[in-house]
């Protein structure tokens, strides 16, 4: 594969390496009793440029396998060295020993995050595996390590997995990969969501592709048949991180088209519904060697610390209006919600609005398994139940339901919630209008399960 740059734009001058080579920090002098002394680092950082500079001029001559021994033997003596490793990267490279190019370049952008001609290199090799799908979600993890080979570290956290190549992080769940982690700029403060966007797909949908970097966090939705690579229609939904404390949604819309036309053909461009917290729009862009033509439909929501944003894509052009206006209403009944509410206090108000949220989320969600019920539709069911639940709903218990499910309606099984604190966490009681309890509810990976089987 070639990864790489012409040799003639990668060819780094001697004088930027003995620059590397000579300004390495020193320790202070209390601390050196057991270092080389400063002749002997001046001797080996001497001896380091020499073999740097003969490697280079192997490179220059195409003696891949000489410049491979220099830059080894340059590395023995600066071993800290990124622009040594980077040039070692190089040279196994053309040398077609992609494997090894791979793990040095890893080093450089490690050693040096601001050494560019590394990292250029490493996002290359990164772009090559996104390419072959081995980035997706739910690719098992024997895969990833057949393409990208053992990882700097791995973590098992858990049922959590944690491989680490260079500084980009790789999470895996039940030996499945679960998420991409750009390590770079990230803020442990904003890995952790304040507040989320709620919505439904379906079941023709499932995660495609998930990133967190600096910036924001990433999840993109394929149909079952597509993936991230070669679809027809994507679903993303983003958290841009504290930009709600700096912009509006209305500003940030205005950003977004500036990009967008700086890099593609706008055939048009609309705002369906407009305001400064939340604003809804739609572009078309025509066919370029970046990109198919495509109709791409966005709404933006100001939180309380992020900007969230969603987004319908297709390429099946032209986009019919009965599924535009489809997609535009399910954008707009998408809800900023309180994120992973099982995990954090609330305040009076924050348990006020997640009542007022789960009665009217409750209610769409009974009225949908009444229909379930009655179809016997034992797989729709299942995903609505905490896990230890799931095998106990059959094809006989909908049955044995169908009856009394029939006359019931959604107010009446859902017509009050009590959130309840329950050590750590918290659930919520739904309460009928009887006054009995239909079911408890509990947090699970962001969504609400019931812990009892309701309709028995």
């Amino acid at each position: 594969m070639n990864l790489h740059s012409p040799l003639s734009i990668v060819c780094l001058w001697t004088a930027l390496l003995s620059v590397c080579l000579t300004n390495q920090s020193r320790l202070p002098a209390q601390d050196q009793e057991n270092q080389p002394s400063a002749e002997t680092e001046q001797a080996q950082k001497a001896q380091a440029l020499k073999h740097a500079q003969q490697g280079q001029t192997y490179l220059k001559q195409k003696h891949w396998k000489k410049a491979i021994a220099e830059f080894q033997a340059a590395i023995k003596l600066q071993p800290e060295n990124s622009m040594l490793h980077y040039l070692l990267s190089v040279s196994y490279l053309e040398d077609s020993q992609g494997s090894l190019a791979w793990i040095e370049v890893r080093k450089a952008v490690l050693l040096d995050l601001k050494n560019q001609n590394a990292m250029q290199q490493f996002l290359k090799f990164w772009s090559f595996f996104d390419k072959q799908g081995v980035l997706n979600v739910g690719t098992p993890e024997v895969e990833v390590l057949k393409l990208l080979g053992p990882p700097d570290r791995k973590q098992e956290q858990g049922a959590d997995t944690r491989l680490t190549y260079g500084f980009m992080w790789l999470t895996l769940r039940n030996a499945s990969l679960f998420a991409v982690i750009d390590t770079r700029g990230l803020e442990a403060e904003y890995t952790k969501a304040l507040q989320t966007m709620e919505f439904e797909l379906g079941p023709d949908w499932r995660v495609g592709y998930r990133l967190m970097n600096g910036t924001s966090a990433l999840t993109e939705y394929v149909t079952t048949e597509e993936t991230v690579q070669k679809y027809q229609q994507l679903f993303s939904t983003q958290r841009l991180f504290k930009l709600g404390k700096e912009t509006s949604a209305e500003d940030m819309m205005k950003r977004m088209k500036s990009l967008i036309e700086q890099s593609y053909e706008v055939e048009t461009w609309t705002v369906i519904s407009d305001g400064q917290d939340d604003v809804i729009f739609e572009w078309k862009v025509a066919a370029s060697d970046k990109t198919p033509a495509q109709h791409e439909i966005n709404r933006i929501v100001r939180g309380k610390r992020d900007i969230h944003r969603l987004a319908y894509v297709t390429r099946k052009l032209p986009l019919s209006e009965a599924d535009r206006k489809k997609w535009i209403e399910e954008l707009k009944s998408a809800r900023v919600v309180l994120a992973n509410p099982g995990k954090q206090p609330l305040t009076p108000e924050q348990k006020a609005e997640l009542v007022k949220q789960l009665t009217t989320k409750s209610r769409e969600i009974i009225a949908l398994q009444l229909k379930y019920i009655q179809a016997g539709d034992v797989e729709s069911m299942r995903p609505f139940f905490t896990e230890r639940l799931r095998d106990r709903i059959t094809k006989e218990s909908l049955a044995e339901a169908k009856e009394q499910a029939a006359s019931a309606t959604p107010e009446e099984l859902v017509h009050s919630v009590t959130i309840e604190e329950v050590g750590d966490g918290i659930q919520a009681k739904i309460k009928m209008k009887n006054g009995r309890t239909l079911t408890t509810l509990v947090p699970v990976n962001r969504k609400w399960e019931a812990d009892t089987i309701w309709f028995k």
